[in-house]
């Protein structure tokens, strides 16, 4: 699997690199259909933020955790992803999809890690932020799935909404989540 590793506010030493990829392509093992990853590391003051978003096909999962170490954050992130897409071959296979290449297991902690003091950062004081701008434009895929699979999309990815082309209707909806922890669908009037 690719992982790219990238840092915002810090300077991502090779120490970090190497975890972030050894830690993160280890999921591959259990879910041969992944083939990229996408790893930031961020500083936010005294909080070390690690986000990471999983490729493979047909399926994205994303997740982030933040504290302060950022090698434990990484692992946190790691088995949330691996309990995420557990929870997803679960599904699929509920669903009469299966994946014979997948196998779960269950990481432990690594012992105790550097933290992030020794490391070089770049602190860079962020100008205040002007808000009620439109600040970024994105492009996607939009597949025709059932709601059930948008929810399951959604989950994985770990978004509060989720754009799809509804497989019964045919039309552009949207999957958002609730206050009271169910689902809702914007659909467009006929």
């Amino acid at each position: 699997m690719d992982v790219q590793v990238r840092g915002k506010g810090i300077t991502v030493t090779e120490a970090m690199r190497e975890y972030a990829v050894r830690r993160v392509g280890k999921l591959t093992k259990h879910f041969a259909t992944l083939h990229g990853a996408h790893v930031a590391l961020c500083v936010e003051g005294q909080t070390q933020r690690v986000e990471v978003l999983l490729e493979g096909d047909g399926v994205k999962a994303r997740c982030e955790d933040r504290g302060p170490d950022l090698y434990a954050a990484i692992d946190r992130v790691a088995d949330k992803l691996e309990r995420q897409m557990q929870k997803h071959k679960g599904r699929s296979h509920r669903n009469g999809h299966t994946n014979h290449h997948a196998h779960h297991h269950h990481y432990g902690h690594h012992g105790e890690v550097a933290t992030l003091r020794t490391a070089p950062t770049i602190l860079d004081t962020p100008p205040e932020p002007i808000t009620g701008r439109i600040v970024r434009h994105k492009q996607f895929e939009i597949k025709p799935l059932s709601p059930e699979e948008a929810v399951e999309h959604m989950e994985l990815l770990s978004h509060d909404f989720f754009v799809f082309a509804n497989a019964q209707t045919g039309q552009v909806n949207v999957l958002y989540r609730r206050t009271d922890a169910n689902y809702g669908i914007l659909e467009p009037e006929r």
